[in-house]
């Protein structure tokens, strides 16, 4: 297969060059906020300046299944940068968003025109983890084409989910390089009444990335604090994904409630308000936002965790919304959403007990004081069953849990039980533990679960199960 190698200089984030304030100015103007308004809300008592924005906030390009099928060459590749390390999809950062629907087929040739090992994790997919499908097991190696296939079944939640590499020791170095995008699962929320018709928006997040000056950079959907633009009173629907190899995303908007409807790639049964939004790394959310009045408010990741002082500290810039235009009458939010189905009155096949540890001696990540052997198998469980495992961190940082194939319910977090609902990234409190139930369906095979914190599972804090008949 020959390997494309023109570069498409709308979608590179390599290709966007900082502009300057006046840029922000302009923008403002041909919204119809006078230069005077050009200050942004951000929940501090002085606000501070617009920071300079690569433009209008920009969907990532969109491969669209049809008559239950989706074909697509995907190309990994390498791009020179003067700052940090920069690899894409296809020439775009982030890559293309899939967009399915359940019992779709999916086939993905994979080109590998980097120069190291890859290969393709479909993150939170609900599919087959042998053969050509979510196989993690796999090394793609330079120069070489895989052909990837996914066959959703037809029961598949739908939701917010993603794909990235996933070879063991280099997953953070290319996660974090840029090699990532959007999977949207069609259906489920997409048919009720209240959300028809909505302005959709895909938030990718990523970073850090080096940008001018030595400082690092986030980036939404390949912008630097892109503008986003909202009718005073409209009601947008947001997918915010954490792509980012290790950084976490505290997400607060200057002035808004965020009225929360999924978490991961499954709907809430009840929707809630939250001033926050924590994602941590491979963790995503689905929220609805009302345009308030006129004006410029902005999109902050705010320090979030006291005890850890660089989670602390950790405060930036995420995008800028404008509130502009003709007002509109705001919708009556949705209260309630999709019935929820839990594991709490189901039997138990199995319980056990698994450690996050971090260590002085022996492995310094390790899980179950066990670093990483892509041969072993850890865990051995059986097709059809339930299980509850309490998840333990032995450790003083956040850990993000996730476990590939199938997704599970979060029963209790440090012994405090959790409202219904399911994930398949869940956050570890420092030295606490997670109690979550989970049901092995529908596939036999091997696959991992690990710390979502990339450079910590690329150090060993991975584990393989195996889902025997």
């Amino acid at each position: 297969m020959m390997v494309r190698t023109e570069t498409d200089h709308r979608t590179v984030v390599s290709r966007r060059a900082l502009v300057g304030a006046s840029a922000g100015a302009a923008t403002a103007a041909a919204l119809g906020l006078s230069a005077t308004r050009m200050t942004a809300q951000t929940g501090t008592p002085a606000a501070s300046p617009v920071a300079a924005s690569t433009d209008t906030f920009i969907e990532p390009q969109v491969r669209a299944s049809e008559n239950g099928r989706l074909v697509m060459t995907l190309q990994a590749m390498e791009e020179a940068t003067s700052g940090s390390p920069r690899m894409a999809y296809s020439d775009m950062l982030p890559g293309p968003t899939w967009r399915v629907r359940p019992g779709d087929n999916v086939k993905v040739a994979l080109v590998n025109a980097t120069t190291e090992g890859t290969n393709l994790h479909v993150h939170g997919l609900h599919v087959s983890p042998s053969g050509n499908s979510d196989n993690i097991f796999l090394h793609i190696e330079p120069g070489q084409t895989f052909n990837y296939e996914y066959q959703l079944p037809e029961n598949h939640i739908p939701g917010t989910y993603w794909y990235h590499p996933h070879p063991h020791g280099v997953s953070a170095a290319q996660v974090g390089a840029g090699l990532a995008g959007a999977i949207i699962v069609e259906g489920g929320l997409d048919d009720l009444p209240e959300l028809q018709g909505l302005n959709e928006r895909i938030l990718v997040l990523q970073g850090p990335f080096t940008g001018p000056g030595n400082q690092p950079q986030y980036l939404v959907n390949g912008q630097v604090n892109p503008v986003i633009e909202i009718q005073p009173g409209e009601t947008q629907r947001w997918r915010l994904l954490n792509v980012s190899a290790n950084a976490f995303f505290n997400l607060r908007l200057a002035g808004h409630a965020m009225h929360r409807i999924a978490i991961d790639g499954s709907p809430l049964p009840e929707a809630q308000t939250v001033d926050v939004q924590l994602l941590g790394p491979g963790e995503r959310a689905e929220v609805l936002i009302q345009g308030g009045e006129a004006g410029i408010y902005e999109l902050q990741s705010v320090a979030w965790s006291p005890d850890i002082p660089s989670q602390a500290t950790d405060q930036f810039l995420v995008a800028t919304m404008i509130s502009a235009g003709e007002g509109i009458t705001p919708a009556a939010l949705p209260t309630t959403l999709i019935p929820f189905e839990g594991l709490g009155n189901d039997e138990i096949a199995a319980h056990r007990e698994i450690t996050f540890q971090e260590n002085v001696t022996g492995p310094a990540f390790a899980i179950d004081n066990l670093a990483f052997v892509e041969d072993r198998v850890d865990q051995v469980v059986t097709l059809g069953t339930i299980e509850e495992w309490t998840i333990r961190n032995a450790s003083p940082e956040w850990h993000p849990f996730h476990i590939h194939v199938n997704d599970f319910q979060v029963m209790s977090r440090n012994g405090v039980p959790e409202s219904p609902h399911y994930e398949d990234t869940t956050l570890l409190p420092p030295n606490g533990e997670v109690v979550i139930r989970t049901r092995f369906a529908d596939y036999t095979g091997r696959f991992v679960y690990h710390c979502h914190i990339l450079v910590h599972e690329d150090a060993g804090m991975m584990a393989v199960v195996e889902v025997v008949e």
